[in-house]
């Protein structure tokens, strides 16, 4: 029996909620006038390449890419009625041991400019910045 703390592979009849709780999760940044790109796209694709994770009651999202030698953390989302329950934690960790359980020697990632809790976030948990442009910031974490 599955760990229900624990991701599990989503399923493409799941996309439609997944892009829902991302699009939620987004909106208060939304809210501020942050202009976000599309940050719900692309789910059902993702889910087909076995690169979408959640929480068996869909109350987190993980969509990470695991091609060595650097894996790409592509979103990590929480809905807002489990925020403070420490899943993003969770999904964090658990996407740290699926790269480096992949052969990955790396983790990146990209954040908005205009988002620098997550920025301070990422840093708290090893990441380091290597590139800023006019939006984002690419962050780099090695696994060894």
């Amino acid at each position: 029996m599955a760990d229900a703390s624990q991701p599990r592979l989503a399923r493409v009849e799941e996309a439609p909620a997944i892009a829902r709780l991302i699009d939620a999760a987004y909106q208060p940044y939304r809210d501020q006038s942050i202009a976000l790109p599309d940050v719900s796209g692309g789910v059902a694709d993702a889910i087909g390449d076995g690169q979408a994770w959640v929480m068996d009651d869909l109350s987190g999202v993980l969509m990470l890419s695991t091609t060595p030698p650097t894996a790409h953390l592509m979103n990590v989302a929480v809905a807002a009625q489990a925020r403070g329950r420490g899943l993003g934690g969770v999904l964090i960790r658990f996407a740290l041991k699926l790269a480096q359980d992949a052969g990955c020697e790396s983790i990146a990632l990209a954040t908005h400019v205009d988002m620098p809790d997550n920025v301070a976030l990422y840093t708290h948990l090893g990441w380091q910045e290597t590139e800023r442009d006019e939006s984002r910031v690419m962050m780099l974490r090695p696994l060894s």
